[in-house]
């Protein structure tokens, strides 16, 4: 069986630039205010800029493949089925 990550690390700095299409031209940049570090600290997302063009942006360090976006689709699925179960036997047995 192969290995099913769900979530696959990213380095953006070997992807190419957005703007310019330039490969490896990425570097990380520093958050400049408030909103730039909210995103910074509570998502996946960094800032970079490219070398040769100037472009400034965020990127994604993770990425959803679609097996894993098949394998959490599944887990959904799974968890509703219980939760199904769960009511129905709790509706029928114990409280009355």
């Amino acid at each position: 069986m192969n290995d099913l990550k769900i979530l696959i690390y990213r380095n953006p700095l070997f992807a190419k630039c957005p703007d310019c299409k330039t490969p490896g031209s990425l570097h990380r940049s520093r958050a400049r205010n408030a909103y730039e570090q909210i995103i910074k600290k509570f998502t996946f997302f960094n800032m970079y800029r490219c070398r040769e063009c100037g472009w400034r942006g965020m990127r994604s360090t993770l990425v959803f493949t679609l097996a894993s976006l098949k394998s959490i689709f599944i887990y959904l699925i799974i968890g509703g089925a219980v939760a199904l179960i769960v009511r129905f036997i709790l509706t029928k047995f114990i409280i009355k």
